[in-house]
């Protein structure tokens, strides 16, 4: 038999579609929040090194300081970032993804592309191919099983962002989940 008189209380809020893609996930407590999570704070975001638009190995000099890109270690995935300083906390945050922006969905069919919620039924695309348009975060490949990612991707302010969902150990690769479509279309 559950008893419901042990239970700590919790407090709900609904957010609107608008609102939902202005919060943030906070790992350690499992809930949402739009600017301060009341229990841990603000989130933390870890911002890559500036580089013009333009240049064209930006996506490769972008990187910011304590990763490093090198060659996976996923077989046939080319280029992956890997931590090289200190753990990498629970909840820390990376982005946002840059990229081309389009609403073309096929001009965005590079394998390096993400699909952004404008509204309902309404979408934008980010293209990472175009290494002098993009950054670092376009290296982060995705892993072969969701027991392997140690990032999540979510929509914050109508971009794309990261964050980890596990501490992430110096020599580490981070890899994300795409979910089990993708996953299946990698086989």
């Amino acid at each position: 038999m559950y008893n419901l008189k042990g239970r700590k209380g919790q407090t709900y809020k609904e957010f609107s579609e608008t609102e939902f893609s202005e919060t943030v996930y906070c790992e350690k407590c499992q809930i949402c929040f739009l600017k301060s999570c009341a229990a841990h704070g603000p989130p933390v975001f870890l911002k890559g090194n500036p580089v013009e638009k333009g240049h064209p190995n930006r996506a490769l000099l972008s990187v910011p300081t304590g990763l490093r890109i090198d060659p996976s270690s996923i077989l046939e995935a080319g280029l992956g970032v890997f931590n090289e300083a200190s753990d990498l906390p629970l909840g820390l945050h990376f982005g946002p993804f840059e990229g081309k922006i389009t609403e073309v969905e096929e001009e965005a069919d590079s394998g390096y592309s993400w699909q952004i919620a404008k509204g309902r039924n309404s979408y934008e695309y980010v293209d990472g191919k175009d290494t002098s348009l993009t950054n670092w975060m376009r290296y982060v490949n995705c892993a072969r099983n969701d027991e392997e990612q140690n990032l999540v991707a979510f929509q914050y302010h109508r971009q794309i962002f990261y964050h980890t969902c596990e501490v992430i150990k110096p020599g580490c690769e981070l890899l994300i989940w795409y979910g089990d479509e993708y996953g299946q279309k990698l086989g």
